[in-house]
């Protein structure tokens, strides 16, 4: 046996856990494992940051390794221990918290958030349900207004889990942290998991790092963590979300028809779909059913893509940022590119858009400059207006974030170029368009209503 084979078997038995005893490579997995390090080719060796990974199918760990540097400054490497901020993919650790809550009579998903929390404003109008599935209507402060009727739209909230953070306190009786350690954490032996504090000494913890503007990684600036809360403040290492994936498999957290809440896709006004479920994004990757979550925070970004139905799961935790992009691609970029190294036989082609050809005086109609009705985190980045122009036969969009082409999928549906944005014309009887929904991959909904 190989020094390094022997290497991938120790560290596979870490990840593992007491739970589920690790097995040997098959030469064909480790093949596939070496195809997984030609991805991080460019930072072996090199003073860089990087990432952590862990695959697991059928209760088996196939590959679990570090890459690149947890601390720059002291050349400590990544591993499979090293605890990563998760950013957003604490929401599914605080939906679940709450679901067992649910299970416990302590709490009903069916409840008005005013019930527990009766100083939000419009509190009595939402649910828990509407909290977990994104569709309050809340946008991202107390301050700022409600976007819409709870469950006429989604839009996804920080601030609507931060809430659910507190009704989780006020009817357990401990802070969030202890909550999650007590419902979660605990049950599941998920010791290099937590609340991240800044103070405490906390050993391998990984330091975060950014691009900085001379093409080099420069410490990621300073993140009071009591702010991203319930919805981004929680650490893991990728050994530790190996056995939470294991556990949403049924019967050791939540029962399977409470799992099953989480897993269903939100049903919007009008029958639509949205592509949330309670704490997980919901939807397909190339064919196969995913149920996924990212985090993006300052020097961090991590994913977790499991395709139950193969019952495969890929983790991957990175301490470099993703603003501005560095060379080191997203975390769901290369969760997506492992899981294509082996389940890429039962993918389906990825399928070129094929646009609809529309009259140029239909497109005509839609012309004009809207009034962006959107949460503040979008009108800071976009701008307060979404302007549509005609130019050679196509529909383009202007923003404060510059001009992109839309592609039409159907007469009233574009797509635009650059961004997950699918954009819905409302037209009325004159064929001039009033309003138009623009939907941000399924999880983010907002209007835009004409203004000329």
């Amino acid at each position: 046996m190989t020094t390094r084979c022997a290497r991938l078997m120790c560290i596979a038995a870490l990840c593992a856990g007491a739970a589920t005893a690790a097995m040997a490579a098959s030469p064909t997995d480790t093949g596939l494992s070496a195809r997984i390090d030609d991805l991080f080719a460019d930072i072996a060796g090199a003073s860089t940051p990087g990432a952590a990974v862990i695959v697991a199918r059928n209760g088996k760990v196939l590959h679990s390794q570090g890459y690149g540097l947890a601390n720059i400054e002291h050349d400590v490497p990544n591993t499979p221990r090293t605890k990563f901020r998760l950013g957003s993919i604490t929401k599914s650790f605080t939906a679940a918290a709450t679901l067992v809550l649910h299970e416990r009579r302590l709490l009903d998903i069916e409840d008005p958030v005013g019930k527990h929390l009766p100083d939000v404003r419009d509190a009595d109008l939402m649910t828990i349900r509407h909290l977990l599935t994104h569709t309050s209507g809340l946008s991202e402060s107390e301050e700022e207004p409600s976007l819409f009727a709870p469950g006429q739209r989604i839009s996804y909230s920080n601030y609507g889990y931060s809430l659910l953070g507190r009704i989780m306190e006020r009817v357990h009786g401990k802070s969030y942290e202890d909550c999650i350690d007590d419902l979660i954490f605990g049950p599941l032996s998920m010791v290099d998991s937590g609340y991240d504090h800044h103070t405490p000494i906390l050993k391998r913890r990984a330091s975060g790092y950014a691009l900085g503007a001379t093409g080099e990684y420069v410490n990621a600036e300073y993140t009071d963590m009591s702010g991203p809360y319930a919805a981004g403040g929680l650490y893991s290492t990728v050994a530790d979300m190996r056995l939470w994936d294991e556990a949403l498999y049924g019967g050791t957290l939540l029962r399977p028809e409470t799992l099953a809440l989480a897993f269903t896709r939100v049903k919007l006004d009008g029958g639509r779909e949205g592509g949330y479920g309670m704490g997980w994004m919901l939807g397909e990757y190339r064919g196969l059913r995913e149920v996924a979550h990212g985090g993006d925070i300052t020097g961090f970004n991590g994913f977790i893509a499991r395709f139950p139905d193969e019952r495969f799961s890929v983790v991957v935790l990175s301490n470099v940022g993703m603003h501005p992009p560095s060379p080191l691609p997203s975390a769901g970029d290369l969760a997506h590119r492992i899981t294509q190294i082996y389940l890429g036989e039962s993918m389906q082609p990825e399928e070129a858009f094929v646009e609809t050809d529309v009259p140029a005086d239909v497109l005509a109609g839609y012309v004009g400059v809207y009034e962006l009705i959107a949460p503040e985190v979008v009108v800071n980045v976009a701008g307060d207006t979404f302007t549509v122009v005609q130019e050679d036969g196509r529909l383009y969009s202007v923003t404060k974030m510059g001009k992109a082409a839309l592609r039409a999928a159907s007469p009233t549906e574009f797509r635009q170029d650059g961004m997950p944005l699918t954009l819905t014309f409302t037209v009325d009887g004159d064929g001039r368009a009033s309003e138009i929904l623009i939907s941000a991959g399924g999880l983010r909904e907002f209007g835009a209503i004409r203004r000329d």
